[in-house]
């Protein structure tokens, strides 16, 4: 079958809406109502030097903005079946495009390379505007830690103003990197052996910095940039499947950014994780700092991830000079709507906590904050104790070994189960609270 699509070696704009007028019925028909054309000053610019800025967009897209308005990734069967219903090709080449998306033995980066599908077709989606969605990571800004912990930096933004955002690949505890020769900082992920699971978490950000201002992060220093797309979450998860070479097994929404405050991209990716990756929903977990009724909103979604509310503190007036949005936000009430969302979805919530000497690490502190938990939980609370992680420019300090096992200490005596988060990748300022958009 041929389809109607401008050639290969230009590239046009989407087609107009049809004039009543046209006597043609092709949705691809071109002759509907033109603007008038451009001042006679404008006729000095040459038709190839046009072609030449357009073709250079189109370049720019498959990197960055037009990805964010017509990107194949993340988009439902149902729509990328209404997406190519225009092109009146047979049920099966959705098929063909969603194996080109998402199959790791077969996806691809651009839609050019789709050969799963007619030359023609590709030249009509190229024509279009449409790609896939797929953005590759700064090659100068990747880092890998002796660990085997991988950071990425991707590049968004309009073309004309640009930002970043970071992606944390986190390989089984018991990985490391083969060739260490280059101090564990050459971005060869292929490098990272000892898979004694076939275990790979990825970190990654719903936003380009942050406008939770949280003291101890990183993040929270740049301010808040804009919201990612659900094509630029997901792309996140390919980049580091395909770097490590193996299939990520969990992903966790603790990058930059806070993901309530971008719930529908943020929704969309979790489902095309799950439905089109096949990354379990069990096994993904959103993290928030808490954002008035935002958690009643996600749970109408009946997702099955986890999800993680950083609470900092035991108690109001520490939460607020730790977290300066908690102000709007009582610890009672957070507690309460954390309450609610575990019996609106069943799905257990965790609650992460980031130890600062002398802020919110005393015994008495811990035993607080175990006593809130019990009286709201039961046994049912589980704590994720988060030593913190140095980050230039921020006046806190991580506690010694021995006040981090007597915090947990004095939690287990309450009767509130917890956990200490290992840090990983904090050599290539890959570890929780740095992640700060650094292109070099």
């Amino acid at each position: 079958m041929r389809y109607r699509s401008p050639p290969s070696s230009s590239v046009r704009s989407p087609p107009a809406r049809r004039s009543p007028s046209c006597p043609h019925r092709d949705e691809l028909c071109r002759c509907a109502q033109r603007p008038p054309p451009p001042p006679t000053a404008t006729k000095k610019v040459k038709k190839q030097q046009v072609l030449a800025l357009t073709n250079a967009a189109v370049r720019d897209a498959r990197g960055m903005a037009t990805a964010r308005a017509q990107a194949l990734l993340a988009l439902t069967k149902h729509e990328l079946a209404n997406a190519l219903q225009r092109y009146a090709v047979p049920r099966y080449r959705v098929e063909q495009v969603h194996t080109s998306l998402y199959n790791p033995k077969a996806r691809v980066e651009d839609v050019a390379h789709m050969t799963l599908i007619p030359l023609a077709l590709r030249e009509a989606l190229i024509g279009d505007g449409y790609v896939t969605g797929r953005v590759k990571p700064l090659e100068s800004a990747s880092t890998l830690a002796s660990d085997g912990t991988g950071k990425m930096v991707f590049v968004t933004g309009d073309g004309l103003k640009t930002n970043t955002y970071e992606a944390v690949g986190i390989p089984d505890a018991s990985c490391f990197v083969a060739d260490s020769s280059s101090g564990g900082r050459d971005g060869n992920f292929t490098s990272v052996r000892g898979w004694e699971k076939n275990r790979l978490t990825a970190c990654v950000s719903s936003q380009s910095g942050c406008a939770m201002k949280c003291s101890f992060c990183a993040t929270g220093k740049l301010g808040f940039k804009q919201n990612l797309s659900a094509a630029e979450i997901v792309n996140q998860v390919l980049a580091l499947e395909d770097a490590y070479a193996k299939r990520v097994s969990n992903v966790v929404f603790m990058g930059m950014g806070e993901p309530m405050l971008n719930m529908n991209e943020v929704v969309k990716a979790i489902r095309t994780l799950n439905e089109d990756v096949g990354i379990g929903g069990r096994s993904i977990t959103v993290s928030t700092v808490g954002i008035p009724n935002a958690m009643a909103k996600f749970a109408k979604h009946k997702l099955q991830c986890t999800l993680a509310v950083s609470l900092h503190a035991p108690d109001q007036v520490t939460r607020e000079k730790i977290v300066p949005s908690a102000k709007y936000y009582p610890i009672e009430q957070l507690i309460e709507d954390s309450k609610s969302y575990f019996k609106e979805t069943g799905r257990r919530v965790t609650f992460e906590y980031t130890l600062l000497a002398g802020v919110n690490d005393s015994v008495y502190q811990a035993r607080s904050l175990g006593r809130m938990l019990k009286r709201a939980f039961g046994s049912g609370a589980h704590v994720n104790v988060i030593p913190w992680n140095n980050v230039d420019g921020i006046n806190h300090t991580r506690p010694s070994g021995n006040v981090i096992h007597k915090f947990c200490g004095a939690l287990a005596a309450e009767g509130v189960n917890q956990s200490i988060r290992r840090t990983r990748g904090l050599e290539s300022n890959a570890a929780c609270g740095q992640l700060a958009g650094q292109r070099a």
